[in-house]
């Protein structure tokens, strides 16, 4: 273990000391060997609550914490990674979990591939009952990580936007995710600046690998970070110059690493996007305008008998579930495998568990 590169997790934070200090006794918990790395813009109340459970964690993990009160997440993101360390680098939401044994597969992954710029595990979210930093799990889904393989970067630009996802997650070289989050700052349009742009630069640099294995655990709740739904994105005020700024930075780095003219590379960031905002909206739209029901349905109908089955006879759900994952092509539901004894998921997945159902002191 000694000999394994190192990672730096990242995480910017502001007021949710009680998120992250749940993170930080879970990685003590799992003695994870890589840095975290904490840009808290936190009032001085969140600050000491950190502080203090940092210095009760002692040497269990290794901690740098900045406090950076007038930093904004972006501006926090781009100075952890300028004082990072580690060659190998991977951001959190305070309110997430990466797992450690995880990040040193992805980074023996990359240390052997170096045509591949971002590598990750399977991915699950998860909710609790009560919405909170502690309480009872309520549900766990699928967090798809597509991987992207094609051979050029305008052909990846495409894939990655036909399927995508957020790589910022995954374990990146720190040298290119510095270069990619520079000068996002300045762009006023959040889901540009804080995600899109970084993203797609990520995918540009080179190829991407999901594992097999569990990577990376998110929580939904109520008091979730969010980013606005696409149709007021793309009408918004900031949009347009932001839009800009992103076609002609994508544009000159895809021409860059495939060796083309920016007006080609332009063709391939276009139709990128345009892939993306047609799956968003198509998605969204009955999200916000819900089609009417018709109760008398017989798709309706199948749906109400399988629901009632699987309240008066949870017992026949679970085997009709086993049987499915059993004989399913392809990658399982790793939503389904993590809770499962039998799986090779479920012993990564038991310590998150703990962390927030059982508010371990450690």
């Amino acid at each position: 273990m000694n000999n394994i590169k190192r990672a730096g997790i990242f995480i910017p934070t502001m007021n949710r000391s009680d998120f992250i200090n749940r993170q930080l006794n879970y990685y003590a918990m799992v003695k994870c060997p890589h840095t975290i790395y904490i840009g808290d813009s936190s009032n001085e109340d969140h600050k000491a609550k950190i502080k203090n459970v940092i210095s009760t964690l002692g040497s269990r993990i290794k901690i740098v914490y900045k406090h950076l009160p007038s930093f904004s997440d972006r501006e926090a993101i781009f100075h952890l990674l300028s004082v990072m360390d580690e060659p190998y680098a991977c951001l959190s939401g305070d309110d997430d979990y990466q797992v450690p044994d995880s990040i040193t597969k992805c980074i023996n992954f990359l240390e052997s591939n170096p045509d591949f710029a971002t590598a990750s595990g399977y991915a699950v979210s998860f909710r609790l009952k009560k919405n909170g930093v502690y309480g009872e799990l309520e549900r766990v889904a699928n967090y798809p990580r597509p991987y992207v393989e094609s051979e050029t970067a305008r052909e990846r630009i495409v894939k990655y936007f036909e399927n995508y996802f957020v790589p910022l997650f995954s374990v990146n070289r720190t040298a290119q995710m510095l270069k990619n989050w520079k000068g996002v700052d300045k762009v006023k349009d959040k889901s540009f600046g804080s995600e899109i742009i970084p993203s797609a630069l990520s995918i540009i640099a080179g190829k991407s690998m999901t594992i097999d294995c569990l990577g990376f655990i998110r929580q939904i709740h109520d008091g979730h970070y969010g980013l606005p739904n696409t149709f007021d994105w793309i009408t918004g005020n900031d949009w347009l110059d932001a839009y800009n700024h992103f076609s002609r930075h994508l544009s000159e780095e895809a021409a860059s690493v495939d060796n083309i003219q920016i007006s080609e590379a332009e063709k391939f960031v276009k139709q990128g996007l345009w892939l993306f905002l047609e799956k968003q909206l198509t998605r969204e739209y009955p999200q916000y305008f819900p089609p009417k029901k018709n109760p008398d349905n017989l798709s309706n109908y199948r749906k109400r008998i399988r629901a009632e089955l699987g309240r008066q006879f949870p017992f026949l759900k679970t085997a009709y579930r086993k049987w499915l994952q059993k004989n399913k092509k392809g990658p399982k539901d790793i939503h389904f495998e993590v809770l499962q004894k039998s799986s090779k998921y479920y012993e990564d997945f038991k310590p998150i568990i703990d962390s927030f159902s059982n508010h371990p002191e450690i």
